[in-house]
């Protein structure tokens, strides 16, 4: 099978753009006659021969599913032990979903890449689940120079993993692991079609050759690899695949929104809730705010302040709050303390019993109520309806929640009038 396209990219600047790379087509080919991959096998030795019968050629590309690289390392766990695994190959926990009864972990992993489960793959590993490797650039070094010194030609590898990605539905194959490819090319300096300066253009040339090869590849056709063909500039420079992530101070959405307002409200990560990762009803979220905003925070003693739902009242179910309305009310509870709060998108009260927003009136009110009449306790009661507003506000961000008025009433029920 063959894939041929059009192919009117520039050469990444500073260059050399070969005679054999000029404007043409671009051909993808997938490398078949490779059987199941064990631990211990030499991948080098399995491949040559289907890549010379592909007549490999200076300036191909190899990508190889990462997979086959981690049977061959052995990097299998035993399916028990696969949360264990995730939790040592994170560097970090950017997020945890929901789906069904299965709580999914967005990690960093060691490589630079975010990604779903730490990469631990089920799928195609009948003996256990299959970890990344921790250098996958090494790993691609590697291949690369056993395969180089075999055939004898210029040849790029890229180690490629399935992924999802920011923003978009689905998942592609993308780029762990490089070696002897341009993985960036970086086209400032140079001009558009049009003539005009090219001034921010940095094109990720490896993500976009691990695409192309899934197409033959697949997820189900037993083909581990494929060769990409024709790419101006592909194999000119030698970028590792680290160069591609964003980490660090370079990380635009370090946290989702959820988890950056439950670590400003000073959650620890074993308190913070797991969202779902398919759409939530208003009802769940508000009860998700109400108990965050009551979670103790370090060195808080006592309960001086709860918080109270009322949903809006039956008959204003029909203008569109239904769900709300027939939902029993949640209580929470908080101790003394201090915090910091800002209103976005929800019912902001002002400490008198009042409250404005925007959304439909009349959908529903918060009443923090405080344990005494004595200073700290109110100050409990102001503290609480401030976390209650930032965190109502965080689940708002994701989708607008019905109007809420969040108001601090006297104890024995009376709204303070002062």
């Amino acid at each position: 099978m063959s894939i041929e396209k059009s192919s009117q990219v520039p050469p990444a600047s500073g260059l050399a753009d070969p005679p054999s790379t000029r404007p043409g087509t671009v051909q993808v080919l997938p490398v078949t006659g490779i059987p199941e991959i064990r631990h211990g096998d030499d991948l080098a030795a399995i491949l040559a021969p289907s890549l010379r019968a592909l007549e490999v050629r200076d300036g191909d590309v190899l990508c190889i599913s990462t997979k086959i690289v981690s049977k061959s390392l052995g990097l299998r766990v035993d399916p028990a032990e696969r949360d264990a695994a995730i939790e040592a190959a994170a560097v970090r926990t950017v997020a945890r979903r929901r789906h069904t009864r299965v709580v999914t972990s967005v990690v960093q992993i060691p490589s630079g890449p975010v990604m779903a489960a730490a990469g631990v793959d089920s799928s195609n590993a009948p003996d256990g689940p299959l970890l990344l490797p921790e250098d996958p650039d090494g790993c691609a070094l590697d291949l690369r120079d056993r395969l180089v010194t075999m055939l004898g030609i210029r040849l790029g590898v890229l180690l490629t993993d399935t992924s999802s990605r920011i923003w978009r539905v689905g998942v592609g194959d993308i780029a762990l692991g490089a070696a002897g490819v341009a993985s960036l090319q970086d086209l400032r300096g140079g001009t558009d079609a049009d003539g005009r300066a090219l001034t921010v253009t940095v094109r990720n040339l490896a993500d976009e050759l691990a695409a192309a090869s899934d197409l033959v590849k697949g997820k189900a056709g037993g083909v581990p690899a494929a060769i990409v063909r024709g790419v101006p500039g592909a194999t000119t420079d030698d970028v590792p695949a680290r160069a591609l992530s964003r980490t660090g101070e370079d990380d635009w959405f370090r946290r989702p929104s959820l988890e950056s307002v439950w670590v400003a409200l000073g959650l620890t990560a074993a308190q913070e809730p797991v969202a779902r990762m398919s759409p939530e009803p208003a009802a769940e979220r508000i009860e998700r705010a109400l108990a965050v905003a009551a979670l103790p925070r370090k060195d808080e003693t006592g309960r001086d302040a709860t918080a109270r739902w009322v949903p809006a009242a039956p008959e204003d179910a029909s203008h569109g709050r239904a769900g709300i309305a027939s939902n029993p009310g949640t209580s929470t509870t908080a101790g003394t303390g201090t915090g910091v709060g800002t209103s976005t998108g929800t019912g902001t009260g002002t400490g008198t019993g009042t409250g404005t927003g925007t959304g439909t009136s009349g959908s529903g009110r918060i009443l923090v109520t405080p344990a005494g009449t004595g200073p700290d306790a109110w100050i409990a009661a102001g503290t609480l309806a401030e976390r209650i507003r930032t965190a109502l506000g965080a689940e708002a961000l994701g989708a607008p929640l019905p109007l809420l008025t969040v108001e601090i009433v006297r104890p024995d029920g009376q709204e303070d009038s002062r």
